[in-house]
């Protein structure tokens, strides 16, 4: 939960996220997709089609982003280019720092299919912030292997970003007529929980405030957030 002297920091830009569209990954049942990239990983059919109706909802809104960040995963990135491609006067930007949480060799396991003493379950059913795989995840295409982290360290990763952000931003031409900077970010729904809890967007869920991704809230695929 929030300190009693948390106050949501002044970013001095405006922050909208958007997640990326559905996947075979996060279809039901319940699949651990983080730093994967496999072709279960990719938009299907259903997910090409919210990336364009999240990339309609932002010209509808008129949104004019100064900056556009995509997550390298492909899954962010074909989302985000689905509004990139009505805006091509806006250049692509990846970082690397953006993409989904890591999940260890938990990633592209179905949940049910862990064994039932596996500490993996406290994640989803308690969001403990400090559960995390023991062993990495072996990229299947390079042999890579990518260890695992925790939801603690994900927002650490993600303050990061807001800095890298905030730098960014400074350093682009001063907006029009005294309004404030624009930033753009697609990626996922832990990383962007993360976001959410450090800009002070806790959800109420039921009358009781959550932070983040605890089983109770999780954010919607393709839908642009303003945090």
């Amino acid at each position: 939960s929030y300190g009693g002297d948390f106050t949501p920091p002044d970013l001095g830009f405006e922050l909208w996220y958007c997640r990326h569209g559905k996947t075979t990954g996060n279809t039901e049942p319940r699949v651990y997709q983080g730093y994967v990239d496999e072709p279960s990983n990719a938009l299907n059919d259903v997910g090409l089609g919210q990336a364009e109706d999240a990339a309609h909802k932002l010209e509808a809104l008129g949104l004019d982003p100064d900056l556009v960040v995509l997550s390298p995963l492909s899954r962010a990135a074909e989302t985000g280019r689905a509004f990139l491609r009505r805006r091509p006067d806006l250049a692509e930007t990846l970082w690397d720092s953006t993409a989904e949480m890591r999940f260890g060799d938990w990633d592209n396991v179905m949940v049910k299919d862990m064994p039932r003493d596996s500490i993996c379950h406290l994640f989803y059913l308690s969001q403990n912030a400090v559960v995390k795989a023991s062993a990495p995840y072996v990229d299947p295409a390079t042999g890579r292997e990518i260890p695992g982290e925790n939801f603690v360290e994900v927002c650490d990763r993600m303050r990061a970003v807001l800095d890298d952000l905030s730098a960014a931003v400074a350093a682009l031409p001063p907006p029009k007529n005294g309004a404030r900077h624009v930033a753009l970010l697609y990626g996922h729904s832990m990383a962007g929980a993360a976001l959410g809890i450090l800009t002070g967007n806790g959800k109420q869920v039921d009358g009781e405030a959550f932070l983040g991704f605890d089983g109770k809230y999780i954010m919607p695929n393709a839908t642009p957030v303003r945090l």
